[in-house]
């Protein structure tokens, strides 16, 4: 249990925890300046984005192109069935994998330092388990083993390394820094299919190189990171129930954590449907076909990089420049909800694209500044940074899983054919969005 939780000035000042009477702690980041004498200047926080950014190079580009590839080879008359299942149990194995992972980065008290081990043996593993997909996986069974794998290394080094952002970035450049984590899984996205196109999708390179790139990128920061190790009396004890509980943080305990949890949850339930369904759509009301669709959904996700890359850090600065953060949030939830209801009623392409692009200045506004907003509402980020980081993650990879199935139940609503009511799904998806934003601004212990 948190031991700062129910004292009213951690919530006013969620930099500064309430002790005892009269008495007050280090945040983590003055802790950790003044342990290991790094201080955080503009070359860390480029080593920190960079490390992020190759871990979703190695991550994504398997996600996105290869693993698709290799199911292809070996299966080739039943591929989408068979990619839906190896992808899916991957997609399953993440949502527990990153929390529990961070609860035993938590309770690490390696002389090599609580972060730097899971960051180094996950993205090994992460490597080895790619590299046996494409050398050696001969079946299906293989190939899903490998991602599972995979999947359970690559979260354990995401769990280490977003940790670093409550742990060692101070308040006043949460903001800056969120701004460059927003953009980050699209860098890394965009980077990896660059890589697989100067390889080619014939041979190893598309598996070799960027699983290499990525461990590249993160090695300038695993090299300089500097780390106190921990004793066993100052991390909480490592047992099966401390792993279980990685799972579960009470929301009537941490209500500004919970808040912020929820609010996240819905707008990537909102973000699934439109990613999820925005090819049907094309196909069934705009009445393109399987294969004439392909150039229209490759222009509809260049102008969703764009636009995130074009908010996510202007909003992240901005937000550090006015010290506030849930304003930013709600006007990004309730321009995701506008980019819905555009979606929605798009009678055209062009209509269509510019929904695409509003949802895309949503989702960087968004990431620009959540990240920062909840590590100031982060549940005992001294001691269990990793944990917490760990469990937020979950509001972004459940919805991956929920928002196919809820789906159909909003397609019937009106529906008059077959294909369904896609008005209906969008305008859902629009709720979702909306109330997020009146959840945001319950939130008390940030402004």
């Amino acid at each position: 249990m948190n031991r700062y939780a129910g004292v009213d000035s951690a919530e006013k000042h969620p930099e500064t925890r309430s002790l005892y009477d009269g008495q007050t702690q280090e945040s983590a980041p003055e802790r950790n300046i003044r342990l290991t004498g790094q201080k955080i200047n503009g070359w860390f926080i480029a080593r920190y984005i960079a490390a992020i950014i190759g871990i979703w190079v190695a991550l994504l580009t398997p996600t996105s192109v290869t693993l698709a590839l290799r199911v292809g080879q070996l299966d080739p008359a039943h591929k989408a069935s068979s990619l839906a299942f190896v992808a899916s149990l991957g997609a399953f194995v993440a949502i527990f994998a990153n929390p529990i992972f961070g609860a035993l980065s938590d309770s690490s008290t390696s002389r090599f330092g609580q972060r730097r081990p899971y960051i180094v043996g996950g993205m090994l593993g992460g490597t080895l388990a790619i590299f046996f997909i494409g050398f050696f996986a001969s079946t299906l069974s293989m190939v899903a083993i490998g991602w599972v794998a995979a999947q359970l290394c690559f979260n354990a080094a995401i769990a280490a390394t977003v940790s670093i952002l409550p742990e060692r970035i101070p308040s006043k450049l949460r903001g800056k820094v969120s701004g460059w984590m927003g953009m980050t899984t699209q860098v890394g996205v965009v980077g990896g299919v660059f890589l697989i196109q100067l390889s080619g999708t014939e041979g190893y390179g598309a598996f070799v190189w960027p699983a290499v790139v990525g461990a590249l990128m993160v090695a300038p920061l695993l090299l300089t990171l500097r780390e106190i190790p921990k004793t066993q009396g100052e991390v909480v004890p490592l047992s099966l129930q401390a792993v279980a509980s990685s799972l579960w943080i009470n929301p009537i305990e941490y209500r500004d954590f919970a808040l912020a949890w929820l609010g996240r949850f819905l707008v990537w339930m909102s973000l699934y449907t439109l990613t999820t369904y925005k090819t049907y759509f094309l196909i069934d009301t705009l009445h393109y076909t399987t294969k004439t669709v392909a150039p229209v959904l490759t222009a509809a996700m260049f102008t969703l990089a764009v636009c995130i890359a074009i908010s996510s850090i202007p909003s992240g600065w901005l937000s550090d420049k006015v010290g506030r953060r849930k304003p930013f949030v709600i006007a990004a939830s309730l321009l995701f909800a506008l980019a819905m209801i555009i979606v929605a009623h798009a009678g055209s392409i062009d209509q269509f694209i510019v929904g695409i692009g509003v949802a895309g200045l949503a989702q960087g506004m968004y990431l620009g500044v959540d990240y920062a907003l909840v590590a100031e509402v982060l549940p005992d980020s001294s001691e269990q940074a990793a944990r917490g980081m760990g469990f937020f993650n979950l509001s972004t990879t459940i919805p991956q899983t929920l928002a196919p199935v809820l789906a159909p139940v909003l397609l019937r609503i009106g529906a008059t054919n077959a294909t369904g009511n896609y008005a209906a799904l969008f305008s859902g998806a629009a709720v979702f969005a909306v109330v997020a934003a009146c959840i945001t601004q319950l939130i008390r212990g940030v402004r």
